[in-house]
C-alpha cells in the first residue's frame, strides 16, 4: 500500500519545494520506494530542482487525456528508489480539472508501486489543492517562523478543516447547506467559530455530525518549520499550535525544524539537490531527522495506535525535542 504525503504551504517563499525534493531523496536513501509528483498545476517547476529537463510527459498529459495512466509519466531521477512525475510543464496554465479527472488521478496515485507518494502541491486554497492535501490524515505543511507565515499556515489549515468537514456529508445534504450558510452569513472580517459550527451540526444531526467529528479527530497534520534562525522560533511554533487547537480543535505535530541556509539557494541554482551534493549540510541533517519522524508517524498511524501511545501527553514535547539539538 502506498502512503500518500501531500506537502503544502500557507504562502510561497517558505521552501516547500526544497523540502519536498530533499525529503523524497532522503526517504529513498532509507530504502523506501518513492514517487515524487509535481502537483503545482499551472506553475510546475519541480523538475528544475531535480536537475531534469522539461521534455517529459507529465500530469498535464494525463489531464488532457493524452495518457490513460501514470505509468508513462514516471521518469528516473538518478537517485536509486526515487521516480518522478512532472506537472503540466508542456501545458502551461492547466485549468481546474473536473471531478472525474480528479478521481482518476487519486486512483492512479493509490495504484503506484511505491512505499511513498509525495505530492508537492501548488500555493493557495483552491478546492483542487485542498482535496489533494486531504488525501491523508497526516499531510505535511511547511511554514517559516515569520509571523506572516504562521498566520498564513493557520489560514490554510482553517480552509482545509472546512473542506474536510464539508466532504463528510453528501452533496446537497442539509448538513452541507448548513455549512455553506454558516460561512456565507459570517460577518465580514470576523473569525468564524469552526468548533461552534461542528457542535451545532452534531446538535441538529446527531448521527452524521458525530461521525464527522470522529473523522476530524483523526486528522493530525504534520508541520515542518523551515528557515529557522534561533531557539526563539519556538514561540512561533507554539503560537501556530495554539491557534489551530483553540480555533479548530485540531491537534498537530511538529516533525521537523530546519535551519535557514544559503546553500539551499545555491543548490537550486546549480540544479542539484543538496541532499545529494552535500549530505552533511545542517539543513539535510535536520530534514533527515524529520524523515525519520515521518516514517515513525506513518507506521504508528497505520497500526492505529491510541493517541496516548502515539504522541505522548506533553503538547510541547515534540517542539522542545526538535529545537534542543537544532542550533
Amino acid at each position: 500500500m502506498v502512503n500518500i504525503l501531500p506537502i503544502a504551504s500557507g504562502k510561497g517563499g517558505v521552501g516547500k519545494s526544497a523540502i519536498a525534493v530533499n525529503l523524497a531523496i532522503l526517504l529513498a536513501q532509507k530504502g523506501k520506494k518513492v514517487v515524487l509528483m509535481d502537483f503545482d498545476l499551472g506553475g510546475a517547476n519541480l523538475h528544475t530542482l531535480l536537475g531534469l529537463k522539461n521534455n517529459h510527459t507529465g500530469l498535464g498529459n494525463f489531464i488532457y487525456k493524452q495518457e490513460t495512466s501514470f505509468a508513462p509519466l514516471l521518469q528516473e531521477t538518478g537517485v536509486p528508489n526515487l521516480q518522478f512525475i512532472a506537472g503540466d510543464c508542456l501545458f502551461p496554465g492547466t485549468p481546474n480539472m473536473s471531478f472525474f479527472i480528479k478521481r482518476k488521478m487519486v486512483k492512479e496515485i493509490e495504484a503506484l508501486d511505491a512505499d511513498y507518494a509525495i505530492l508537492d502541491l501548488g500555493g493557495g486554497t483552491t478546492y483542487n489543492t485542498l482535496d489533494f492535501y486531504l488525501l491523508t490524515y497526516n499531510s505535511i505543511l511547511v511554514t517559516s517562523p515569520e509571523l506572516t507565515s504562521i498566520l498564513n499556515a493557520y489560514s490554510f489549515l482553517k480552509s482545509a478543516a472546512y473542506r474536510f468537514l464539508i466532504r463528510q456529508f453528501k452533496a446537497k445534504s442539509p448538513e452541507r447547506s448548513m455549512i455553506d450558510n454558516y460561512i456565507n452569513n459570517s460577518t465580514a472580517g470576523a473569525e468564524s467559530s469552526f468548533v461552534a459550527l461542528v457542535d451545532e451540526i452534531c446538535r441538529q444531526y446527531p448521527s452524521s455530525g458525530e461521525k464527522a467529528r470522529q473523522e476530524l479527530q483523526k486528522y493530525r497534520p504534520q508541520v515542518i518549520l523551515n528557515m529557522g534562525k534561533s531557539t526563539q522560533d519556538l514561540e512561533m511554533a507554539r503560537r501556530l499550535r495554539s491557534l489551530v487547537w483553540n480555533k479548530l480543535n485540531i491537534a498537530m505535530d511538529f516533525v521537523g525544524f530546519t535551519p535557514k541556509d544559503n546553500a539551499i539557494e545555491m543548490a537550486v541554482a546549480t540544479r542539484r539537490p543538496i541532499a545529494v551534493s552535500n549530505p552533511q549540510n545542517p539543513f539535510v541533517v535536520h530534514l533527515n531527522s524529520a524523515a525519520d519522524r515521518i516514517l515513525l508517524h506513518t507506521y504508528q498511524f497505520n497500526e492505529k495506535l491510541e493517541d496516548s501511545e502515539f504522541f505522548g501527553n506533553n503538547e510541547n514535547q515534540d517542539i522542545e525535542e526538535l529545537l534542543r539539538n537544532s542550533f
